[in-house]
């Protein structure tokens, strides 16, 4: 199906009308909703895969630059090790990752075992130690 009329005018009467909230709130008929009125409840449309998949990409981006600033050792990391990194600091926030200070000493001297060590004696790993023994297995590469 294709739209078969100009839609830029349609979409700034729209973002007029809706209003635009980045965060999820309770629209005039309870639904909650988010953006320009997509209501993402159970009775809503919710967000596609591929809606999804785009917002994963830029939350990754976002974190990966996020550690590169924190932390000037990021980049000299291996691949596997930066991995592990983002993945952690995506489910847990930058703020969080921060104080796994003994990990993040291991990581930065290039100590592997260490820093995999380290994570699956934290609380994380007793909260999820699946996760936990995979992020580990990365980090040691």
């Amino acid at each position: 199906m294709s739209v078969t009329f100009p839609l830029d005018a349609l979409l700034e009467s729209l973002k007029t009308e809706e209003g635009f909230r980045a965060r999820a709130y309770s629209c005039s008929a309870g639904h909650l909703t988010v953006g320009y009125g997509r209501n993402i409840d159970e009775s809503g449309l919710g967000v596609t895969e591929e809606e999804a998949s785009y917002l994963l990409k830029n939350d990754v981006v976002r974190t990966i630059k996020e550690l590169q600033l924190k932390f000037i050792w990021f980049d000299e990391l291996g691949k596997n090790q930066r991995e592990a990194l983002v993945e952690l600091c995506f489910q847990l926030g930058l703020t969080r990752l921060s104080k796994f200070v003994k990990m993040l000493e291991a990581l930065k001297q290039k100590n592997y075992d260490a820093a995999a060590a380290e994570l699956l004696d934290s609380k994380y790993a007793t909260q999820v130690p699946s996760r936990a023994n995979r992020v580990a297995n990365k980090i040691r590469g």
